[in-house]
């Protein structure tokens, strides 16, 4: 496979197969000098503005030296790996526009940030987040993305003896609430719609498309992993514009550990200032990828792993990426079939891993929960029950109220749908079920979908 998913544009002009789409943000023309600032460094140097390397581990090495709570120096030059592959991606391929880099280069070195600040505040309150903190037995719902996990996990967080994290919480790190606050008057969703406001004027129509798949608010529970990977240099979002090598290098083994502790220390710092009642509820479809080293990192955690037919979810999570990462390519570069064959390769794991995981280990099958999205979508609350009554928690007529309201103020399809095809994407759901037969096998997916899959 190619290390990026890019063709070069002069091949595809006058395309109209669909193949080749253009980009749905239309950037405004105050942007221009943008592109010629890149032009000129390019014209006098030989290579173009804005690039990630230097500024991403200069952020990255900010912090240290860390105390062992970070993780040893092994687990954390692995975390420092990939943030340079990351970078070197970037700035290695051609087909990322001046102003996709710049934003880029924004966004990650802001959450580079981020990270050094909350290490930094970690430490000077480390007495009272270690006396106070508490992470046990977190539920953490994953799986393949696209199968149910966001409805289950903002379902479940309506739970009021239950805490899950704020999106304005992993944007806008500090200060962290404090018990008794009202989380919906802290001034952080200001800044945090305020960042939001800025990409809208910025790359208008970039948040209005991701939204047709997947909410994305200040004030919506959102995917703890995910920030946390943004948090020290990584992603699972535009890991595709950074090249394959890089997005498989990114979910080995070895970068979970000094991550998960990351995680941990984040979480801990959370409780201790605002604790979770019951218990912590995570969201990640990405935690799927590192579901062995889950059980390493947090040996209590609770898992609701989801599931809907790859034949009709692996063109859906492809789009879902889409619309991601085409906004910050040049135009015309995007090759719908050497990304959807990214996108299947790489999100497969999540399918994959887990299995042999689960084989390998049965006993920790008491803690873990299958969640098929055909079920969750035909009786919401009736799932959130069963998974409540494998771990032994109970659904309070209080709880059962607010998943009512949420149900009806949040209904499939509000804010928009996207449209997607297996042949848009040359996904081969022949090849894919060869491919996965042991996971297709075990859930009785078929390569023609079901009604409901």
């Amino acid at each position: 496979m190619t290390t990026y998913y890019h063709v070069d544009p002069s091949t595809t002009r006058g395309d109209t197969s669909g193949r080749y789409p253009g980009n749905h943000v239309r950037y405004p023309g105050f942007l221009a000098p943008v592109g010629w600032v890149y032009a000129a460094k390019k014209a006098l140097t030989g290579t173009g503005a804005f690039k990630l390397r230097d500024p991403m581990l200069k952020a990255f090495d900010k912090p240290r030296p860390l105390h062992p709570r970070w993780g040893t120096a092994q687990e954390l030059n692995a975390l420092r790996d990939c943030v340079a592959m990351f970078a070197d991606g970037i700035d290695n391929n051609p087909h990322i526009s001046p102003i996709g880099r710049l934003l880029l280069r924004t966004v990650f070195v802001a959450h580079l940030k981020n990270r050094s600040s909350f290490i930094k505040f970690f430490e000077a309150n480390a007495d009272f987040i270690t006396a106070h903190g508490k992470y046990k037995a977190p539920l953490i719902v994953t799986g393949f993305p696209r199968t149910g996990t966001t409805l289950l996990h903002r379902l479940m967080a309506e739970d009021p003896r239950s805490r899950s994290p704020f999106t304005f919480e992993m944007e806008k790190v500090l200060p962290p609430l404090k018990r008794g606050d009202d989380p919906m008057r802290d001034p952080r969703i200001r800044k945090s719609n305020a960042s939001m406001s800025v990409l809208t004027r910025l790359a208008p129509g970039f948040i209005e498309k991701f939204n047709e798949s997947h909410l994305w608010s200040a004030t919506e529970k959102e995917e703890s992993l995910v920030y946390m990977h943004f948090h020290n240099g990584m992603t699972t979002v535009n890991n595709f514009q950074a090249g394959f090598e890089y997005m498989m290098r990114s979910v080995l083994p070895d970068v979970a550990p000094a991550l998960l502790k990351y995680e941990r220390n984040f979480f801990t710092m959370l409780d201790a200032f605002a604790p979770a009642q019951s218990h912590w509820i995570n969201k990640a479809p990405s935690y799927a990828f590192y579901f062995a080293q889950l059980f390493e990192a947090f040996d209590d955690a609770r898992i609701v792993l989801t599931h809907r037919n790859p034949a009709k979810n692996a063109p859906s999570v492809t789009r879902l990426m889409e619309s991601a990462n085409i906004p910050f390519d040049v135009e015309g570069s995007f090759d719908k079939h050497a990304f959807g064959r990214m996108s299947t390769d790489f999100w497969g794991e999540t399918w994959s891993r887990p299995l042999a995981y689960r084989t390998a280990h049965p006993e920790r099958e008491g803690q873990i929960i299958d969640a098929v999205y055909r079920d969750i979508f035909a009786d919401p609350i009736g799932t959130v029950r069963r998974i409540y009554d494998k771990f032994d928690l109970e659904v309070t007529p209080e709880f059962e109220a607010r998943m009512q309201a949420y149900l009806a103020e949040n209904q499939q399809g509000k804010y928009g749908r996207h449209r997607y095809s297996n042949a848009e994407y040359a996904i081969d759901t022949d090849a894919l079920k060869a491919r996965y037969k042991a996971y297709f096998d075990r859930y009785h997916f078929q390569t023609i979908p079901a009604e409901g899959d």
